[in-house]
Protein backbone atom coordinates (compact mmCIF):
# COMPACT_ATOMS: atom_id res chain seq x y z
CA UNK A 1 0.00 0.00 0.00
CA UNK A 2 1.21 3.54 -0.81
CA UNK A 3 2.05 6.07 1.58
CA UNK A 4 -1.34 8.06 2.54
CA UNK A 5 -2.24 11.23 3.35
CA UNK A 6 -5.56 12.81 4.36
CA UNK A 7 -7.28 16.47 4.07
CA UNK A 8 -10.88 17.18 4.91
CA UNK A 9 -13.14 19.16 2.63
CA UNK A 10 -15.83 20.91 4.28
CA UNK A 11 -19.32 21.23 2.47
CA UNK A 12 -22.88 21.97 2.91
CA UNK A 13 -23.52 18.49 3.07
CA UNK A 14 -20.60 17.76 5.32
CA UNK A 15 -16.95 16.96 5.95
CA UNK A 16 -15.45 14.96 3.09
CA UNK A 17 -12.22 12.86 4.02
CA UNK A 18 -9.45 12.61 1.48
CA UNK A 19 -6.92 10.19 1.30
CA UNK A 20 -4.29 10.39 -1.47
CA UNK A 21 -0.93 8.89 -2.28
CA UNK A 22 2.25 10.46 -4.57
CA UNK A 23 0.06 8.81 -7.45
CA UNK A 24 -3.27 11.21 -6.91
CA UNK A 25 -6.40 10.53 -4.94
CA UNK A 26 -6.83 7.35 -3.03
CA UNK A 27 -9.63 7.27 -1.33
CA UNK A 28 -12.90 9.68 -1.12
CA UNK A 29 -15.33 9.41 2.64
CA UNK A 30 -18.73 10.69 2.63
CA UNK A 31 -19.44 12.92 5.42
CA UNK A 32 -20.36 10.39 8.30
CA UNK A 33 -18.83 7.21 6.55
CA UNK A 34 -15.19 7.52 7.21
CA UNK A 35 -13.43 5.64 9.99
CA UNK A 36 -11.12 7.15 12.32
CA UNK A 37 -7.80 7.54 10.49
CA UNK A 38 -4.75 7.82 12.07
CA UNK A 39 -2.91 8.99 8.50
CA UNK A 40 -0.29 11.98 7.92
CA UNK A 41 -2.36 15.75 7.38
CA UNK A 42 -1.16 17.41 4.83
CA UNK A 43 -3.03 19.58 2.64
CA UNK A 44 -4.47 18.35 -1.05
CA UNK A 45 -1.69 18.97 -3.67
CA UNK A 46 -4.77 19.73 -5.61
CA UNK A 47 -6.49 22.87 -4.16
CA UNK A 48 -9.18 23.34 -6.44
CA UNK A 49 -10.61 20.20 -5.70
CA UNK A 50 -12.55 21.90 -2.71
CA UNK A 51 -14.32 24.56 -4.68
CA UNK A 52 -15.08 21.71 -7.67
CA UNK A 53 -16.31 19.40 -4.65
CA UNK A 54 -18.67 22.41 -3.25
CA UNK A 55 -19.57 23.61 -7.04
CA UNK A 56 -20.39 20.02 -8.07
CA UNK A 57 -22.55 19.75 -4.70
CA UNK A 58 -24.23 22.96 -5.46
CA UNK A 59 -25.37 21.48 -8.76
CA UNK A 60 -22.92 22.66 -11.45
CA UNK A 61 -21.51 20.09 -13.58
CA UNK A 62 -17.49 19.52 -12.85
CA UNK A 63 -14.96 18.31 -14.89
CA UNK A 64 -13.05 15.61 -12.90
CA UNK A 65 -10.94 14.64 -15.64
CA UNK A 66 -8.33 16.94 -13.89
CA UNK A 67 -7.70 15.02 -10.81
CA UNK A 68 -5.02 11.81 -10.62
CA UNK A 69 -7.00 9.00 -8.98
CA UNK A 70 -4.18 6.12 -7.51
CA UNK A 71 -5.97 2.82 -8.70
CA UNK A 72 -3.68 1.03 -7.01
CA UNK A 73 -4.86 -2.77 -5.59
CA UNK A 74 -8.12 -2.97 -7.90
CA UNK A 75 -8.29 -6.13 -9.70
CA UNK A 76 -8.61 -5.79 -13.75
CA UNK A 77 -12.56 -6.57 -13.61
CA UNK A 78 -12.91 -3.85 -11.20
CA UNK A 79 -10.73 -1.35 -12.82
CA UNK A 80 -12.74 -1.87 -16.05
CA UNK A 81 -15.61 -1.36 -14.94
CA UNK A 82 -14.70 1.65 -12.98
CA UNK A 83 -12.87 3.18 -15.95
CA UNK A 84 -16.18 3.02 -18.14
CA UNK A 85 -18.35 4.00 -15.58
CA UNK A 86 -16.06 7.02 -15.40
CA UNK A 87 -16.93 8.39 -18.67
CA UNK A 88 -20.85 8.66 -17.90
CA UNK A 89 -21.38 12.17 -18.37
CA UNK A 90 -23.50 14.51 -16.20
CA UNK A 91 -27.08 13.39 -15.89
CA UNK A 92 -26.44 10.43 -17.62
CA UNK A 93 -27.70 7.38 -16.41
CA UNK A 94 -26.84 3.38 -17.43
CA UNK A 95 -27.68 -0.36 -15.86
CA UNK A 96 -25.78 -2.52 -14.60
CA UNK A 97 -25.74 -5.17 -16.75
CA UNK A 98 -24.43 -2.28 -19.67
CA UNK A 99 -21.51 -1.02 -17.53
CA UNK A 100 -20.86 -4.61 -17.50
CA UNK A 101 -20.88 -4.94 -20.93
CA UNK A 102 -18.55 -2.07 -21.76
CA UNK A 103 -16.34 -3.71 -19.37
CA UNK A 104 -16.17 -6.43 -21.30
CA UNK A 105 -18.44 -9.12 -20.10
CA UNK A 106 -22.23 -8.37 -20.63
CA UNK A 107 -23.14 -11.12 -18.09
CA UNK A 108 -21.47 -9.80 -14.99
CA UNK A 109 -23.64 -7.68 -13.98
CA UNK A 110 -23.98 -8.47 -10.58
CA UNK A 111 -20.19 -8.51 -10.97
CA UNK A 112 -20.21 -5.15 -11.62
CA UNK A 113 -22.18 -3.96 -8.72
CA UNK A 114 -19.58 -5.45 -6.86
CA UNK A 115 -17.01 -3.35 -8.75
CA UNK A 116 -18.81 0.04 -7.99
CA UNK A 117 -19.40 -0.89 -3.96
CA UNK A 118 -15.35 -1.11 -3.90
CA UNK A 119 -15.35 2.36 -5.95
CA UNK A 120 -12.65 4.32 -3.79
CA UNK A 121 -13.38 7.33 -5.65
CA UNK A 122 -16.99 8.19 -5.16
CA UNK A 123 -18.36 11.24 -7.24
CA UNK A 124 -14.73 10.97 -8.90
CA UNK A 125 -16.07 7.72 -10.78
CA UNK A 126 -20.03 8.47 -10.43
CA UNK A 127 -21.10 4.75 -9.67
CA UNK A 128 -24.19 6.70 -8.78
CA UNK A 129 -24.76 6.91 -12.02
CA UNK A 130 -25.75 2.85 -12.48
CA UNK A 131 -28.65 1.60 -11.56
CA UNK A 132 -30.97 -1.27 -11.99
CA UNK A 133 -32.20 -1.99 -15.28
CA UNK A 134 -35.52 -1.59 -14.12
CA UNK A 135 -34.81 2.11 -13.20
CA UNK A 136 -34.73 1.57 -9.52
CA UNK A 137 -31.24 3.20 -8.13
CA UNK A 138 -29.88 -0.38 -7.33
CA UNK A 139 -26.92 -0.18 -4.54
CA UNK A 140 -24.64 2.75 -3.35
CA UNK A 141 -21.66 1.66 -1.35
CA UNK A 142 -22.66 6.29 0.15
CA UNK A 143 -24.62 6.36 3.07
CA UNK A 144 -28.51 6.31 2.89
CA UNK A 145 -30.15 8.58 0.44
CA UNK A 146 -26.99 10.30 -1.08
CA UNK A 147 -27.47 7.86 -4.17
CA UNK A 148 -31.16 9.61 -5.24
CA UNK A 149 -29.66 13.23 -3.73
CA UNK A 150 -26.60 12.77 -6.25
CA UNK A 151 -28.66 11.80 -9.66
CA UNK A 152 -31.52 14.64 -8.73
CA UNK A 153 -28.98 16.84 -8.12
CA UNK A 154 -27.61 16.21 -11.90
CA UNK A 155 -31.41 15.87 -13.18
CA UNK A 156 -30.83 12.70 -13.75
CA UNK A 157 -33.89 11.61 -12.38
CA UNK A 158 -37.10 13.48 -11.28
CA UNK A 159 -37.49 13.69 -7.19
CA UNK A 160 -39.81 10.67 -7.24
CA UNK A 161 -39.30 8.62 -10.15
CA UNK A 162 -35.78 7.25 -12.22
CA UNK A 163 -35.94 6.52 -15.58
CA UNK A 164 -33.23 4.70 -17.29
CA UNK A 165 -31.37 7.55 -19.89
CA UNK A 166 -29.59 6.01 -23.20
Amino acid sequence: MPELYLDRINTPKGVFLILFSSEGIYEIFFPGSGPELEYRHRKVPWTQLAADLNRYLAGEEVDWGKYPLDCSGYPPFTAAVLKEVKKLPWGRVCSYRSAAGKAGSPLAWRAAGQALKANRHPIIVPCHRVVASDGKPGGFSGPPGWKQMLLELEGAIAPDSLQDRK
